[in-house]
């Protein structure tokens, strides 16, 4: 049989609402973004699938293709819909250990949700027009073989097949990736796929490379060495804070005018903190961040989040009573970058060799969590503590991240921003996020004042920063995008703030230590080298420790900056 000879377009004209539901009932959330590559990409899938039934002349195998489209379809509504979630591993790792009693629970929840109606009335319009569809199959079919209807059917599918087909080199790419670093870059490229059967197969492809990640690190959590012998007699909290969102220049620490850190300028005044001044992320993304941040790795030297243990198996080993404490634990919990975090963080064997106590509970506001950490570890007794609290800080939602009652700042006072593009609406966004600033800073006078008269050193930096109109008309941030000015980017999305605060405990039994931070606030520094940082201040000693990348050594060398693992972000600032 020569080329010529096959009806290639057979598929289409036979089949054609098959291929119908399927690009739309698959495909329509991907396709309103980065359209022309993923239209292309859902056309080729459904060409497939109609191919399939076409070839096999079989009426179940037809059947099997539509209950795989509606079971998708209407996975992705409910889910989307009533529970604010969508395809990905989280929800399938939530669906494998599920057990017959919570899948009841599950159900009874679902008919319960009042919007359970809007689910029931989607499919079962989608479905009459589906049904009306194949009655008039044939007849369209019909149609579709007209002299001129097939020229333009023929082109215009020969077009769609070979972008799909080119396109489908983002597949290629996928199946490359070997680590949940490089598949999340993947995910957050908007010219890839991200049709219901593509996030599926990503959502499974994840979780396989998840489980022989996490394996390596729970191994090397298990097998850590440390060689200092804690003091009995002696005792020392090391509490260890993680903010989000937080733009360091919206605080008179790096020089904004309005006072959004009352306590902590204090601080500073006194002598108590340690501002550093040349702090980089490597990443603007929470999950990516926190995996470089509490692993013994260094990014500039070649080393992934995977080639060495949490820090805080090491605290745990050395005698440390460890807590972490994390108000992002339920936050957002149907989307991709929760599983990632939460899969790294709570493996029921991370937890066993890296804290003693995490906590049960989230809460609306920080403060909450303080309060709850403060009565849940009043009965634990310890000499040594390492202390690791996770909040919400000025996540995203600014005008929900400070009480009502404690907000002071409102639109007028941004009166000192005179760019003629802004408008009240930003202003008053601006003023949400330093109301959150502020009431952050009332959230570090609570965590501080736990062991203010102890021997205690607290550390404190942000995941990554944020963007609120502070120098164009933008709010957020792009995942991997530096745009047509990284300087700028770098400055308000990767230049974070971090400090280092002394109790004068710690300071009159450490002066070496103070001193050697007022040499180093200066040093240029990134945050997958802070756990070099706490093996400092702590005095512990460790195979881990390298005093080449410690920023309070005098042999620090700063490691090569890199910023998204390529991008040398000295060779921009």
């Amino acid at each position: 049989m020569k080329f010529k000879d096959i009806n290639w377009t057979k598929p289409i004209t036979s089949q054609w609402p098959l291929m119908v539901a399927y690009i739309v009932l698959v495909g329509w959330i991907s396709v309103t973004k980065n359209p022309i590559p993923r239209w292309m990409l859902i056309f080729l899938h459904a060409y497939l699938v109609a191919a399939v039934v076409t070839l096999c002349k079989s009426k179940i195998v037809k059947a099997l293709a539509y209950i795989l489209i509606y079971v998708l379809f209407t996975t992705e509504i409910v889910l989307e819909w009533l529970f604010g979630m969508n395809i990905s591993p989280n929800v399938l790792t939530l669906l494998a250990e599920t057990n017959g009693r919570e899948s009841l629970e599950f159900l009874e929840s679902l008919f319960s949700k009042p919007g359970l109606w809007k689910v029931v009335i989607c499919l079962v319009g989608v479905l009459l027009v589906n049904i009306i569809a194949e009655r008039f199959r044939l007849r369209v079919t019909v149609w579709q073989m007209g002299r001129r209807t097939k020229i333009v059917l023929k082109s215009l599918a020969a077009l769609l097949l070979a972008g799909g087909v080119i396109f489908s080199y983002h597949y290629v790419k996928l199946l490359q990736c070997t680590e949940m670093n490089e598949v999340d870059e993947w995910r957050s490229h908007m010219r890839n796929p991200d049709d219901l059967v593509t996030k599926l197969f990503v959502s499974i492809y994840d979780m396989s490379i998840s489980e022989k990640e996490m394996e390596r690190v729970i191994m090397m959590a298990e097998a850590a060495e440390v060689t200092t012998q804690l003091d009995d007699n002696d005792s020392l909290n090391v509490v260890f804070v993680i903010g989000e969102s937080y733009i360091r220049e919206h605080t008179p620490l790096y020089g904004y005018p309005l006072q959004t850190t009352p306590f902590l300028s204090h601080e500073q005044q006194e002598g108590r903190l340690f501002v550093f001044k040349d702090m980089v992320s490597p990443y603007n993304q929470t999950t990516r961040v926190i995996r470089n941040l509490l692993s013994c790795n260094s990014l500039g030297h070649g080393e992934g989040w995977a080639s060495a243990p949490p820090f805080t198996a090491l605290f745990k080993k050395n005698g440390y009573y460890v807590s972490l404490y994390d108000n992002q634990k339920d936050f957002d919990m149907g989307f991709v970058f929760a599983f990632s975090l939460n899969t790294y963080l709570y493996h029921p064997r991370i937890v066993e060799s890296c804290y003693h106590e995490t906590n049960d509970s989230t809460f609306e506001f920080d403060g909450q969590l303080i309060d709850y950490y403060q009565r849940h570890t009043a009965s634990q007794p310890a000499s040594h503590r390492l202390v690791i609290f996770h909040l919400l800080g000025q996540h995203m939602g600014f005008e929900y991240r400070c009480p009502k009652d404690l907000a002071r700042f409102t639109a007028d006072s941004i009166d000192f921003r005179q760019e003629p593009w802004l408008t009240p609406h930003m202003r008053q966004d601006i003023a949400h996020y330093d109301n959150a600033t502020l009431y952050n800073d009332q959230v570090m006078q609570q965590i501080i004042g736990l062991y203010a008269q102890q021997n205690t050193v607290v550390v404190y930096l942000s995941d990554h920063g944020e963007e609120v109109f502070d120098y164009r008309d933008n709010l957020g941030r792009d995942d991997w995008n530096m745009g047509s000015d990284p300087r700028q980017v770098l400055r308000w999305q990767y230049m974070v703030p971090f400090m280092v605060w002394c109790s004068e405990r710690y300071a009159e039994r450490h002066p070496d230590i103070i001193r050697q931070l007022h040499q180093a606030i200066g040093r240029p520094a990134m945050l997958d080298n802070v756990c070099q940082l706490l093996f400092h201040l702590s005095g512990m000693q460790t195979p881990y420790y390298h005093n080449d990348r410690d920023v309070l050594s005098p042999d620090y060398v700063c490691p090569k900056r890199l910023i998204n693992e390529h991008l040398d972000c000295d060779s921009i600032l």
